[in-house]
């Protein structure tokens, strides 16, 4: 009975931990792909190789605030594409494979869309429309900021990045395929 007690008390001792959320302009984020917030001394120093990309805060499909930071930890996909763009539909038709194969890894895909089909600003039913055409449940988010276009100034689509665990840019631009982009990811992981 002794020994009971004795492991009752060790077992039943209470142990909180405070977990880190992730935040978009200070609020935390509830989304269906949220992950602990980033190191506090993280800042975006640029879209270049070895930067520390910057931090975003986007309506996602679901109609969620969902940050790029979120994600810190998992190495990212950052898909900028535009619903007109012929190159960004075709790479579009693999990403929910390509996200399902490599989810597990600790890897995420976002799709960012700066332009609706008539090159106008994205709202949700366009993210909707998106992922109900091409199949996708990876996140994908509605640049109604112009954060793509700071990425990518000329606004030739698409534009692929690979940013590792720490938000660092690894590959700049990746070609616009499935094996292109597969194998960064490989070399990533």
């Amino acid at each position: 009975m002794r020994f009971f007690l004795l492991a009752m008390g060790v077992g039943c001792t209470p142990h909180l931990e405070s977990e880190s959320r992730a935040t978009c302009g200070g609020e935390e984020l509830e989304n269906v792909w949220n992950k602990a917030a980033p190191p506090g001394t993280l800042e975006g120093e640029g879209y270049s190789r070895g930067a520390v990309v910057p931090d975003f805060c986007m309506e996602d499909q679901n109609g969620d605030k969902t940050s790029l930071w979120q994600f810190y930890g998992d190495v990212i996909l950052l898909d900028i594409s535009t619903m007109w763009c012929g190159p960004c539909q075709q790479i579009a038709e693999d990403v929910d494979e390509t996200w399902t194969d490599y989810v597990d890894q600790g890897f995420t895909y976002l799709t960012v869309l700066p332009e609706d089909l008539e090159g106008g600003t994205v709202d949700n039913d366009d993210l909707n429309q998106w992922a109900d055409e091409f199949e996708i449940s990876a996140p994908i988010l509605a640049d109604t900021d112009g954060y793509g276009y700071a990425v990518e100034p000329e606004r030739v689509w698409p534009v692929v990045m690979l940013i590792d665990r720490q938000m660092t840019v690894v590959v700049e631009r990746i070609s616009p395929n499935d094996h292109a982009i597969r194998e960064a990811i490989e070399e990533a992981l």
